[in-house]
C-alpha cells in the first residue's frame, strides 16, 4: 500500500438494487478501497459484480445504503448535490468508453468544454492549456477536428485531455479501452499510467483486461459485493 497523502478513500460500502420479481439484490456488501496519490489501482470483476456502481458511488453519482465516501479527507456522501457537483468539478476527471464528447465541437473546443461547465473558463488561459494537453495526447494536429473526423484510440485521447483540463488529482476511467483495438487500447492505457508516473493525477480503472490490471500500482478485484486486493 501506499504511504502517500489519501486522495479517495470508500468504506464499507453496501447497495442493493430492486430485483425484477421483487425483493432486493445486494450487489455492494460492504466494499472499501483506498486511492493515494499518483498511484493507479484497477478493478476487475466478472459482469454484474458492482464495479461501475462502486465507480459511481466513489464519485458521488449514486449513493450508498450504507457506508462513507472521503475525497482529500472530507466526507462528501453526506453532502447536497449541488456541493458534491461544485467539488466533483475540481477534485474528478472522467473518462468512459464511449467518449462522451459532443460532436458539434471540435477537438480544442471538447477539451475546453470541462472548464466551462465547470465556471473555470479563463479564456485566453483555457485555449492555451486545452491546446497544451492536446499536445501531450499527441493531437496537436488535430486540434480542430471533429469528433467525427477522428479515429476511436484518437477521440479517446481527447477525452483524457479533456478530463485533465480542471487539474484533477484523481482520473476515473470505466473501461476506456473497452471499444478499441488491442493497439489502440495499448496506446490510450500507456497515456493513462503516464498521468500517475508524471504526477498529474491518480488512475481509478475498471478493466477487464488482465494485462492492463498488472500493469497497475495496485488490482483490486470485487466478488460478491467485496473489494480485495489481488
Amino acid at each position: 500500500m501506499s504511504s502517500g497523502r489519501k486522495i479517495l478513500s470508500a468504506v464499507e460500502i453496501r447497495k442493493s438494487f430492486k430485483s425484477p420479481g421483487g425483493g432486493l439484490t445486494e450487489v455492494l456488501k460492504g466494499a472499501s478501497l483506498d486511492v493515494f496519490e499518483n498511484e493507479s489501482v484497477s478493478i476487475s470483476g466478472e459482469s454484474g459484480a458492482g464495479k461501475t456502481t462502486f465507480l459511481n458511488i466513489a464519485a458521488a453519482l449514486e449513493s450508498p445504503d450504507a457506508g462513507e465516501v472521503h475525497w482529500l479527507g472530507r466526507r462528501i456522501d453526506a453532502l447536497s448535490n449541488s456541493a458534491q457537483s461544485a467539488l466533483r468539478a475540481e477534485f474528478m476527471g472522467f473518462v468512459f468508453q464511449n467518449c462522451c464528447l459532443i460532436p458539434e465541437l471540435n477537438a480544442r473546443e471538447n477539451v475546453e468544454f470541462a472548464a466551462r461547465i465547470a465556471g473555470r473558463h479563463r479564456g485566453r488561459k483555457s485555449r492555451e492549456r486545452a491546446e497544451g494537453l492536446l499536445e501531450f495526447a499527441g493531437l496537436g494536429g488535430r486540434m480542430r477536428h471533429l469528433p467525427s473526423q477522428l479515429s476511436g484510440g484518437e477521440k479517446q485521447r481527447v477525452a483524457i485531455a479533456r478530463a485533465l483540463m480542471n487539474e484533477p488529482s484523481v482520473i476515473l476511467a470505466d473501461e476506456p479501452t473497452g471499444n478499441l483495438d488491442e493497439r489502440t487500447g495499448e496506446a490510450v492505457m500507456q497515456m493513462l499510467l503516464s498521468l500517475c508516473s508524471e504526477g498529474r493525477a491518480s488512475l481509478l480503472l475498471i478493466t477487464h483486461n488482465p494485462d492492463f490490471a498488472r500493469r497497475t500500482s495496485r488490482s483490486v478485484r470485487i466478488s460478491h459485493g467485496i473489494a480485495c486486493e489481488v
